[in-house]
């Protein structure tokens, strides 16, 4: 129960000697239980903010900064698989793990490239600056066709040719031999296995390549 205490001011008493003014103090119960003994230090009951509002960076950005602090923390493998996803083509390094598309139980086999050998040795650079295989590259690219989404340009032809050797699913291959006469008819010229492997290989690592300009050419 609060007690509400009330203090007043009274005369000078005359039957008292010291000289000055009095206090009189009166108690009385107000019926009020759990009063708030004081006042709220802020309104409507909310805590106003404390400092800026942080707004979260692009995950990219996110995820490059942790890798820093990985690999200055000793951890340089654990960087590089944070850099291989956020790599060209890295995604797909995610999605096979998901949906069994690559994998140990994948038989690849060997498919020998005929490239330019200063184009080789730029894609061989870029696969090594995203972490990444060129064969993994490949397929998918392979895939992209296989979905639809892309069809190659018309690669020009080129001098000092080299052979250039990846691994590529044999059942992504196939798929792709099954449906090159319609590709080709579609495109106008001739589509391969090389070509579909070369060009998305410059295209998804930012690789220039010679093409000829097929609109013209009608």
């Amino acid at each position: 129960m609060l007690v509400r205490v009330q203090l007043g001011l009274l005369g000078r008493r005359p039957d008292r000697q010291p000289s000055g003014m009095a206090l009189q103090c009166r108690m009385e119960e107000t019926g009020v239980r759990h009063a708030p003994t004081r006042p709220p230090t802020y309104s409507a009951g909310r805590r106003p903010p404390k400092g800026h509002r942080r707004v979260p960076r692009p995950l990219r950005d996110r995820l490059l900064t942790a890798a820093q602090h990985l690999e200055e923390a000793g951890h340089p493998d654990s960087a590089a698989d944070v850099r291989a996803g956020l790599a060209p083509g890295g995604w797909t390094l995610l999605r096979a793990k998901d949906t069994g598309e690559t994998g140990p139980k994948a038989e690849r086999t060997n498919m020998p490239l005929t490239i330019e050998r200063a184009l080789r040795d730029q894609l061989k650079a870029k696969a090594e600056e995203f972490n990444v295989t060129l064969s993994k590259v490949v397929e998918d690219g392979f895939r992209k066709v296989l979905a639809g989404e892309w069809l190659p340009p018309k690669l020009a032809p080129t001098s000092d040719k080299v052979v250039l050797n990846v691994r590529v699913d044999d059942s992504l291959r196939k798929e792709i031999d099954a449906i090159k006469e319609r590709l080709t008819a579609e495109a106008g010229y001739r589509v391969t296995q090389s070509s579909i492997a070369i060009a998305w290989m410059a295209e998804d690592l930012g690789v220039d390549v010679a093409t000829v300009d097929t609109d013209s050419a009608e």
